[in-house]
C-alpha cells in the first residue's frame, strides 16, 4: 500500500521553503526521448529526515545502510487526541513495539493536505513519550503531518530526541488510516550525497 504524497508543483511544502519545479525538459515529439528537470528542497513531499538535518555532525542518509529503511513497524491511530500527546497515551503500544523497527503515528492531518490546515493544530509528542520511543531501540519513527514538532517551533525539541538517538524521521505520510496495527514498511530515500533529508517513497506491506 503506497503511503506517499505525489510530489507536483503547486504542492503543500514546509512554510518558508519553495514548491517544486517540473519543467518538461525534452519531449518524445522533438527529442525522441522525454526528461524533466526537477528543482526542489531535500525535504519535499513523503520525506525522511537524517540526524544531519538538525545536528552538526549527524550522519546523512547516504552514510546510513539501506536496512535501517526497512522493518516492522506499528502503526498508532492517535486521531483522537489534540494538542500535545503524552506518554500515557502510548504505554498501550509498548508490547507491541518490542522486536518492531519503526512507530507510524496517524494524527488525521493528512486528509488536509493541501489546505491551509495542514501546517496548523497537528498534536505533536511530548519530550516524555519521544525520550520512551527512543529508548524502545527502533530505527525510526513516521508521521501523517508536515512535522514531528509544530510548525512555529524554532529549536525543533523531539526532531533533537529522535535525531540525536540516530533515529531516521518520515513525515507527510498518508493512508495510515488504511493500514492495520502492524505492517512491513519500506521507505528507501533518494541516495543523494551528504544528504540531510529526501524523498522516500514510502510503501506498506500488508501480511497474507
Amino acid at each position: 500500500m503506497d503511503l506517499t504524497q505525489v510530489i507536483r508543483e503547486g504542492m503543500p511544502v514546509y512554510p518558508g521553503t519553495e514548491p517544486p519545479k517540473i519543467v518538461q525538459a525534452t519531449t518524445v515529439e522533438k527529442e525522441g526521448f522525454a526528461e524533466k528537470l526537477i528543482t526542489m528542497f531535500s525535504h519535499t513531499g513523503t520525506h525522511m529526515d537524517a540526524p544531519a538535518h538538525i545536528l552538526k555532525d549527524g550522519p546523512t542518509l547516504d552514510q546510513i545502510s539501506a536496512d535501517r529503511f526497512v522493518g516492522r513497524a506499528v502503526v498508532a491511530d492517535l486521531s483522537d487526541l489534540s494538542g500535545v500527546i503524552g506518554l500515557s497515551d502510548l504505554e498501550r503500544y509498548g508490547d507491541d513495539l518490542k522486536g518492531c523497527d519503526f512507530f507510524l503515528y496517524r494524527t488525521g492531518w493528512s486528509d488536509m493536505w493541501g489546505d491551509a490546515g495542514y501546517f496548523e493544530g497537528f498534536p505533536v509528542l511530548s519530550t516524555e513519550a519521544c525520550e520512551w520511543i527512543v529508548d524502545k531501540g527502533i530505527k525510526g519513527i513516521g508521521v501523517d503531518a508536515i512535522s514531528v514538532d509544530p510548525v512555529d517551533s524554532l529549536d525543533l525539541p523531539n526532531h533533537r530526541v529522535f535525531l540525536g538517538a540516530g533515529m531516521v524521521i518520515v513525515e507527510n505520510l498518508t493512508r495510515l488510516e488504511d493500514l492495520p496495527s502492524s505492517v512491513t514498511l519500506c521507505c528507501l530515500p533518494l541516495k543523494i550525497a551528504d544528504s540531510d533529508g529526501a524523498p522516500v517513497r514510502a510503501v506498506a506491506l500488508l501480511d497474507s
